[in-house]
């Protein structure tokens, strides 16, 4: 038979609810080609609940490309439109991921003909008030990271926060960097960003950030969309489509 892999969450770590809603997730997913599917086969032992998912002999985006280069356009391109698919079903169907990013897209092989999303641990149902889940810094988005670590306030889960772990996860790619520490005024390369992407004005542009000069027209105008800072004017994941003909790098 075909060979899986075996998803291990400690219980240390982990409760049962906590568990069985992944895996509940998981199954719901079943007809989201580009999200890892799992079998109906959940146990647990001592130290640990497991279920089954399909293998992905490659391994995960963060293990295949290379820092500081990224990867060639043709495989960044690939990856963008399967995941671009994963994250509009699951906005479609009203669930956010919360924790997009280079460790949890599994490759099926070395080019990313199929690549697919998965840990499903932090997803929930849109509109839901959460307390922000600290993460990699790069990842967060600017309405958020106010809130990290603070354990008080809630927020509301909309698409727009995955949109920009999208955005950063294909920057990353492209270059094989993050374009900041964290979305912090603080952080000289985000308000560098900031600087650059709110020129609207006539009058001499400010420079593009140093990290930005080696992508195209396109790659640029694509990731200022999704990375826009204001939440509600983010583009939808989909909107990659529209540039997948164009250069990037």
């Amino acid at each position: 038979g075909a060979r899986v892999a075996l998803k291990l969450l400690q219980k240390e770590r982990t409760d049962r609810w906590a568990f069985l809603r992944e895996f509940c997730t998981h199954l719901c997913l079943r007809g989201a080609l580009t999200c890892i599917q799992v079998l109906s086969l959940a146990f647990e032992t001592p130290q640990e609940f497991v279920f089954a998912q399909e293998l992905a002999p490659a391994g995960d985006l963060c293990g295949l490309l290379t820092p500081g280069v990224g990867l060639p356009e043709v495989q960044v391109k690939r990856c963008a439109a399967q995941v671009s698919a994963a994250l509009s079903y699951l906005h479609g169907h009203a669930l956010v991921h919360r924790d997009l990013k280079l460790d949890n897209v599994l490759a099926f092989d070395p080019e990313c003909h199929l690549v697919k999303v998965g840990d499903f641990g932090l997803t929930r149902v849109l509109g839901w008030q959460v307390r922000p889940t600290p993460g990699p810094a790069p990842y967060a988005p600017p309405e958020l990271w106010p809130h990290l670590g603070t354990g008080e306030a809630r927020v509301r889960l909309e698409p727009p926060l995955d949109t920009w772990a999208f955005g950063i996860l294909l920057f990353a790619l492209l270059t094989g960097a993050f374009p900041w520490a964290s979305p912090a005024p603080s952080d000289p390369a985000f308000r560098r960003f900031c600087t650059w992407h709110g020129h609207t004005c006539a009058g001499e542009a400010p420079p593009v950030p140093r990290t930005w000069r080696g992508l195209r027209g396109a790659a640029r105008g694509l990731l200022r969309g999704l990375l826009h800072p204001e939440p509600a004017r983010r583009c939808p994941p989909g909107e990659v489509l529209r540039y997948l003909g164009r250069a990037w790098l």
